[in-house]
């Protein structure tokens, strides 16, 4: 069925391209008159309509090719509380989606689109000169912006509701709000409290991405099976990405906490042999160098050994910086990961420092896979925790 679905799509596209371009009609088949290609043309698509109602009588296919109902969307917030946040000229709102209650509407007036521009404009200023005074004090401007313009009503509004401290919160942002760290605003003076001292945030593209993954995965507590590459220094490199000169022990510190990881490391971690493994296990961890291409967002790559693992590539199968040219799903190469079939994915908006990796494993992998009944177990579900754990970690070092 899925073959001929396939194929009367493809038929039916091709009868429509063949009498019509950009709405203009063009010149009919030699031989075939007006009459017959528009009787050839509706017999496709009673054909093709004949079969997508064929499929909507399987399981799990009901809504085939249509709009998902609310009753389904409304099993996003199962485990926890959901945040849909649209930001548009006639008005801004976020739409917070809790079991059991109908979901409740927050007004955004102080959200624009011209201010999700600037704040965007900020960002990219401010990821264009890391390690400067300028990077700090554009990002704090914009985690600011987000603050006062977004997330502190949508706080207020939780707190209303009565969600305690430090409970799991997911985003749900679109348009040019996706590249945005929401995660992260706040005002960062002392003794005030950031999003992060508040709740504990994770994202999904869309709510039917996060029920489908939700539903498709299988049962949390598995012993881990993870594939760990690490490409200190690609070949090929045109130098101007220093040395990953504390990969070797991250990796090690990765394999104390998770013995029998499958590891492909320096030259072993060849394009051809990461596209290979990649498929074959259900954790993934990745200490390299990448590259974010702005005009090619498909060509953003992961640098391996011999060659670059394309973002292209990697769905079919730096950090995850969002593209203003690709702003509904902020395309990068985490959310590559996701399109490739992991259910939950961790990646930086900007570039980490180096020296820091070796302490996030540590902390986050340490969490992550602690033992639980005599045994180490992996729950992808617990990455937003382990996430909070050594950002904390960081920050308090810093501090």
């Amino acid at each position: 069925m899925a073959a001929k679905f396939t194929e009367l799509s493809a038929q039916l596209e091709q009868s429509f391209i063949q009498n019509h371009v950009d709405g203009m009609e063009v010149s009919l088949e030699r031989g075939v008159s007006r009459a017959d290609a528009v009787g050839r043309h509706q017999n496709l698509s009673m054909r093709w309509k004949d079969i997508v109602n064929r499929i909507r009588q399987l399981s799990g296919f009901a809504t085939f090719l249509q709009p998902t109902p609310f009753h389904l969307l409304a099993h996003a917030a199962d485990e926890g509380h959901v945040i849909v946040i649209n930001v548009s000229k006639i008005r801004s709102d976020a739409i917070i989606f809790q079991k059991g209650v109908e979901p409740d509407i927050v007004k955004l007036p102080d959200a624009t689109p011209e201010g999700v521009k600037h704040m965007s404009s900020l960002m990219e200023g401010a990821l264009s000169v890391p390690g400067s005074s300028g990077f700090e004090e554009g990002i704090k401007l914009v985690l600011r912006l987000l603050w006062e313009s977004i997330v502190q009503p949508i706080v207020k509004r939780l707190e209303q509701r009565g969600l305690p401290r430090r409970s799991r919160i997911r985003w749900c942002p679109t348009s040019a709000l996706c590249p945005l760290p929401l995660h992260a605003a706040g005002i960062y003076e002392p003794d005030e409290l950031n999003l992060q001292d508040i709740y504990i945030s994770s994202y999904t593209r869309t709510l039917s991405t996060f029920i489908r993954a939700r539903n498709r995965a299988p049962h949390s507590a598995l012993r881990p099976s993870i594939l760990a590459i690490g490409v200190p220094e690609p070949g090929g490199d045109d130098g101007t990405d220093a040395p990953l000169e504390f990969f070797s022990e991250e990796l090690d510190r990765l394999l104390k906490h998770v013995p029998g990881t499958e590891l492909l490391a320096g030259f072993a971690a060849s394009h051809d042999a990461v596209l290979e493994r990649l498929p074959t296990r259900p954790w993934v961890h990745i200490a390299c160098h990448r590259h974010q291409d702005i005009k090619r967002p498909f060509q953003s790559h992961f640098c391996l050994q011999d060659k670059p693992l394309t973002l292209q590539q990697v769905i079919p199968c730096h950090t995850a910086t969002g593209d203003r040219n690709t702003p509904d799903e902020g395309l990068h190469l985490a959310v590559a990961m996701q399109f490739a079939g992991f259910r939950s994915v961790v990646g930086t908006l900007w570039a980490m420092d180096d020296a820091d990796g070796p302490d996030v494993v540590d902390s986050f992998d340490k969490f992550l896979f602690r033992k639980k009944k005599d045994r180490k177990t992996g729950d992808y579900k617990e990455a937003a925790r382990g996430v909070s754990r050594f950002t904390k970690m960081i920050r308090s070092r810093e501090d």
